[in-house]
């Protein structure tokens, strides 16, 4: 089973730390400086930005000293929320049973047990909230947090994530 984002949730995942580490500042974010902090296409940015404008999680500023910020505290805005804002609500839709007709009209034998799990995931998601999300990324970042065995994109070479080691080249780069 694929439980990944699609583009759209990883690059408003990502946008949202990107505020979340600004917020301490109140600063507003500059689109370009989103896009280059997480790696994001420059011209696809405005639009990540602008969903979680519209599920009220961000706040935008025209003009010079404008951009993006979170309109709360990072401590406060859920996983879910962020997740929800690029790729709607997290349910099933259409019947677990893909593969055939339902036995029976109104829902499937799978559903129960299908919609308790979903509910489970939602719960799992609602539970985390931005700051959470973002204390993991800065211990990644300085290498601090101890990535577990079963990390899937774990470097058996050197004990760090590829994503890991790209954002840090880059930030040193920028700093040089």
């Amino acid at each position: 089973m694929n439980l990944r984002l699609t583009k759209r949730g990883d690059y408003t995942v990502r946008a949202a730390l990107a505020l979340a580490r600004a917020y301490p500042t109140s600063d507003y974010k500059k689109i370009r400086e989103v896009a280059a902090e997480m790696d994001l296409p420059l011209q696809y940015t405005p639009e990540i930005l602008g969903l979680l404008a519209k599920a009220d999680l961000a706040e935008a500023r025209a003009g010079r000293d404008g951009g993006y910020r979170l309109r709360q505290d990072p401590a406060e805005i859920s996983l879910l929320a962020v997740v929800e804002a690029a790729e709607g609500p997290l349910r099933t839709e259409r019947c677990t049973l893909s593969g055939g007709p339902c036995r029976w009209e109104e829902m499937c034998a799978v559903h129960p047990a299908w919609e308790k799990a979903t509910e489970a995931f939602r719960e799992s998601l609602a539970n985390v909230n931005l700051a959470q999300v973002l204390a993991v990324d800065v211990g990644l970042e300085a290498g601090d947090y101890t990535v577990p065995e079963s990390a899937h994109r774990r470097s058996l070479a050197t004990g760090r994530s590829p994503a890991k080691r790209t954002r840090a080249a880059k930030r040193s780069k920028r700093t040089s």
